[in-house]
Order: C-alpha cells, then sequence, then structure tokens
C-alpha cells in the first residue's frame, strides 16, 4: 500500500501527512491511517471512511456510505432494501454482470451444484431485474455475482441438471420419488414439490478489517429443509475467473448474450 506521496492521494495537513484511496464497495475516498507512523492498537495500517470530497479522487456520497458493507457490515441486509436511486456505482455491477455473466454461471454451478442452463438463466434475470437487484443495499461490484443469484426467487428443482454428489446423494434418499437420471437431471415420479433458494445474506468484518461474506444455499422437499449448505463469497476467485480470455471462456457467447438482453 503506497501513495508516494502524490496529489489525491497525498494531502499534507499542518504537521500532519495524509494519504488517501478509494472504496473498493462504495467508491468513496477513505484516508489510511498508520501507513507511515507505528499505531499503538495494531501493527497494520488500516483505511477509514473520509466525509470528505478529495478533487481529482473521488467524490463523497452518503447514501453510497451508508449502504457500505466495509463501513456498516451487515445493516443493510434486508432482501428488499433498497437504494434510492441508480448512480455510476449501480451501473457499474450491471456492466459487470452483463459482460461476465457465464462467470457468473459457473461460480453458481460451483457453489450450488446445479448447472445454470440458458432456461435458468432466464428466470433469474427477468427475477433480478423486475426485483431492481442492483439496488440492493447489500449489494456492491465485489460481490454482484453472489447477490445476483441470492436475490432469485426460490426455484423448482425438478430436471434440473445436478452436479454436486452430496446433493445427488440426499435427493436420492430423502425425495421418495427422487431419482438422476442419465442426462444428470433430477427427476421425480411423485407429486413432490422440491425447491431451492438462497438466504440469510451476512457480513462480518474482522479486526484486520477485511470483510467476510456468506450466505445460506437451501433445498426442500413438501416445504422441509432437506439440504443446506454455506457459501462463502471468493472475491479473488471471481476477479481470476474475469481476467480469463475471452477465447478460453466456454459460454461467454450465449449467456453472456441473455445477460446483456435483460440487463443491458
Amino acid at each position: 500500500m503506497a501513495t508516494r506521496k502524490l496529489p489525491p492521494y497525498y494531502k499534507k495537513q499542518e504537521r500532519n501527512e495524509l494519504h488517501f484511496a478509494v472504496c473498493p464497495v462504495c467508491n468513496n475516498p477513505v484516508q489510511i491511517i498508520g501507513l507511515n507512523k507505528k499505531l499503538q492498537h495494531t501493527d497494520l495500517p488500516y483505511a477509514k471512511h473520509y466525509h470528505k470530497t478529495i478533487r481529482g479522487l473521488a467524490a463523497f456520497d452518503k447514501e453510497a456510505f451508508e449502504s457500505c458493507s466495509l463501513a456498516h457490515p451487515g445493516s443493510n441486509l434486508f432482501k428488499d432494501s433498497r437504494k434510492s436511486a441508480c448512480t455510476e456505482r449501480e451501473r457499474q455491477i450491471l456492466i459487470s454482470l452483463q459482460e461476465n455473466f457465464d462467470q457468473v454461471a459457473y461460480l453458481f454451478q460451483l457453489y450450488s451444484g446445479i448447472v445454470m442452463t440458458p432456461h435458468l438463466a432466464e428466470e433469474m434475470l427477468k427475477w433480478y431485474v423486475a426485483e431492481q437487484g442492483h439496488l440492493y443495499r447489500g449489494g456492491s461490484l465485489i460481490n454482484a455475482p453472489w447477490v445476483f443469484v441470492y436475490l432469485s426467487r426460490a426455484q423448482k428443482l425438478w430436471g434440473r441438471k445436478i452436479k454436486d454428489p452430496d446433493l445427488r446423494e440426499v435427493l436420492s434418499k430423502k425425495v421418495p420419488s427422487g431419482f438422476i437420471n442419465e442426462k444428470d437431471q433430477f427427476i421425480t415420479k411423485g407429486q413432490e414439490k422440491v425447491f431451492f433458494w438462497f438466504a440469510k445474506h451476512k457480513q462480518i468484518k474482522s479486526a484486520e478489517n477485511t470483510l467476510k461474506e456468506t450466505m445460506q444455499f437451501f433445498v426442500t422437499c413438501d416445504d422441509k429443509e432437506i439440504f443446506k449448505k454455506t457459501i462463502t463469497f471468493d472475491y479473488g476467485l471471481f476477479q481470476r475467473l474475469i481476467s480469463i480470455p475471452d477465447e478460453k471462456r466456454r459460454y461467454k457467447g450465449k449467456l453472456t448474450a441473455l445477460a446483456e438482453k435483460y440487463l443491458g
């Protein structure tokens, strides 16, 4: 972490040296504390939101600050809580989802064990748009893939392709007429109603000033829980996925075209 003592990242104020950066969640200015001065309570420098505009760096936005998961972890996580207006931050969320929806689908399959087919993707995209998911107060550019699936409504599991061996075993054992066919699809011969959904988005700020986010993945049969899994958001994994060249991204064309149709 370095500002090289160059504006707009550095400012001399009387006898104090102020160092600045930009919050990765809310895009507000932050002051870096303890960069060149040893602190009594910690060995590590940390960032603190700066409630003024830094010309040439970032403008202070009060609503974005109040919705920031680093500034207020866990305080804005009602599923129906929305910001009042769409700013550049929210537009960047939509752009990221559009351009990288193939990797959003990959993460969905990785964590849930369910293949996101074009049909399922379209259902989830329609719901995200109808619910103005990009305005969710607990959302940001770094957690956009997880928030996208978190905000989706409960979906029927019948006919979905299941890749997770643990989920396949549970479905075969706990759904009386359920089985996985030769196409890896979950099928029932009876009338059982089997759904999956995501809930309980949580944000925890560590003593090292880092953010940890989780949510729960649920599967029910006739309203009875039969499978639950905690999903931890891995921001670094998503960044690595979107850095893969387009020619190596097998599903980029079809899935990103769907995302552009609904989010563009």
